[in-house]
């Protein structure tokens, strides 16, 4: 059983505050994220029980009225003392979301528990046996029967169809957690949770959206006849799950003259990744020992990393597969666990951690293009030139995709929030049809929406991959510009959350976080 909740002292003032709050919460956050790791990998149902309890010990904890309102009078009147108040800052909304009825904050607790349970465990079934979704992305690259592509583009929305509901009715619980704390609904309330204007991020999607109209409108016309082609059906014939990738997120190559799927089998993914990171003065060998990187079944089918105790004790999940995104998968992930491995071990417990989602995600996001960028399939990978410049080609083509296919995502959710009981599935394929170009079956009215996880288990969330796009572009060229690479990222590392995002940002790049360099990377 958990530790009976501590009463933190406020009388003190804040530097006790913060304190006591360090000593009570980093064993529970540790416990969580062992107990995550276990369910995650084994599938224990004993692991998501102790998941509830912890996460209902630190709602309660942060339920404390008399803690919020200290929170809220030291914010008002700095101590002057950086590493303090901003922890206070920090703090701040993990206080202020917990002020929300009891009943109702567990309610949504659980139930966001139940969903994840589901999407980890749940295997599809195709021609009445289960499959992984190795094998349902092989199929949709490399088959060329059109039936069985569509069985399994169809056998991956089945989670959605068993999550939908529970998906809906957690939408609306949060919205009403939500208005309960004066905003207009969960998407509001998390964007001022991550310290981000709406506005701001509003004016930075719209560029994106205006911005990558044109190229990608040119890109998708060539990708319309290069898959006629390889269907042999008109470009007017063409259904989703002609183009390799379940929601066309990214381009998968079926064509062995394209593919880089030869040159990344497992283990030598391992060998590249370790070489990489190394040449970096970066090494992963402690990261890889403590990860899981195979697949097994009752495993979680996707990817992530886990800071369980940041940054002693960092973990990466995998489940490699002899394929191109499996390279990229890891390198992207391992960039997130070098991030959190490399914040500075004396800083106060609550700013260990990555100085904001997005930031975190360009990093990783910035290694992940590595696997696709001409010099390091050269150089690191040995890929012949020809097959290394052609990536480099379809590099574009996929950071354009991507940011179509991100774009249908945040702005459902921003759909979704608004009012969880429009028709959610119009509103889906409006979206994919209008930004991404793809035509909706005859017929087809399921929720592919609630098979995106994200959308399922990690609420408003994927924007931050967007704005991680942008910042990884920037990033990049300063990155290059640094005498050492490797030291410019420690440096990036090492302030942890000790400073807003922004101030990251402009300390890192010199300017602040826009969409120009991307745009002139990847939209011309």
């Amino acid at each position: 059983m958990s530790e009976p909740r501590p009463r933190l002292p406020v009388d003190g003032g804040p530097v006790a505050f913060v304190e006591a709050y360090a000593a009570a919460v980093r064993p529970q956050t540790i416990r969580h994220g062992e107990a995550y790791w276990d369910f995650s990998c084994n599938g224990t149902p004993e692991a998501q029980d102790t998941i509830a309890e912890v996460e209902e010990w630190l709602s309660d904890l942060h339920a404390d009225e008399r803690a919020c309102a200290a929170l809220q009078r030291w914010r008002a009147d700095p101590t002057g003392d950086a590493a303090v108040d901003r922890q206070l800052d920090v703090l701040w909304p993990e206080y202020r979301r917990s002020q929300a009825s009891e009943t109702l904050r567990k309610t949504v607790i659980r139930n966001s528990l139940k969903v994840e349970e589901t999407c980890s465990i749940f295997r599809p079934e195709l021609n009445g046996e289960r499959v992984s979704n190795n094998e349902l992305d092989r199929i949709l690259v490399k088959s060329s029967d059109d039936a069985e592509r569509e069985a399994a583009w169809k056998a991956t929305r089945e989670i959605g169809v068993r999550v939908s509901d529970r998906v809906v009715e957690l939408a609306q619980l949060r919205n009403e957690q939500a208005r309960e704390l004066g905003f207009a609904d969960w998407f509001a309330l998390a964007l001022d949770d991550e310290e981000m204007e709406a506005d701001h991020l509003d004016g930075l999607l719209q560029e994106l959206r205006v911005g990558s109209a044109a190229p990608w409108a040119s890109v998708k016309a060539e990708l319309d006849q290069e898959h006629a082609a390889l269907r042999g059906k008109a470009v007017d014939e063409l259904m989703p799950w002609d183009y390799g990738d379940r929601f066309l997120q990214s381009i998968p190559r079926p064509d062995v003259g394209t593919s880089l799927d030869a040159w990344f089998d497992p283990t030598r993914i391992k060998k590249l990744a370790h070489s990489y990171f190394g040449g970096l003065g970066l090494p992963i060998a402690e990261l890889w020992d403590r990860s899981d990187m195979m697949p097994r079944d009752t495993k979680y089918p996707h990817a992530f990393c886990i800071g369980i105790d940041n940054p002693g004790d960092v973990r990466v999940l995998c489940n490699l597969d002899a394929s191109a995104r499996w390279m990229e998968t890891t390198l992207h992930e391992f960039g997130h666990a070098l991030y959190n491995a490399r914040i500075d071990p004396d800083l106060p417990f609550v700013l260990r951690e990555a100085a904001h989602t997005f930031v975190t995600e360009a990093v990783a996001m910035l290694f992940g293009r590595m696997a696709k960028k001409p010099s390091w399939l050269v150089d690191i990978a040995e890929v012949p030139e020809d097959r290394a410049a052609e990536a480099g080609r379809n590099l574009r083509i996929d950071q354009l995709t991507f940011a179509r296919w991100g774009l249908v995502v945040t702005l459902f959710e921003r759909a979704m929030y608004a009012d969880p009981t429009a028709d959610l599935n119009a509103i889906w394929w409006d979206l994919v049809t209008e930004l991404q170009g793809l035509q909706r079956p005859d017929g087809w009215d399921q929720p592919d929406w609630a098979s995106k996880v994200h959308i399922a288990c990690y609420p408003a969330y994927y924007q931050y991959y967007l704005l991680g796009e942008l910042l990884a572009s920037q990033l990049t060229a300063a990155m290059e510009a640094a005498d050492e690479p490797g030291a410019f990222l420690v440096e990036l590392f090492a302030s942890g959350r000790s400073l807003r995002w922004d101030e990251v940002v402009r300390r890192s790049c010199g300017e602040e976080l826009n969409s120009a360099s991307w745009l002139s990377e990847f939209a011309v």
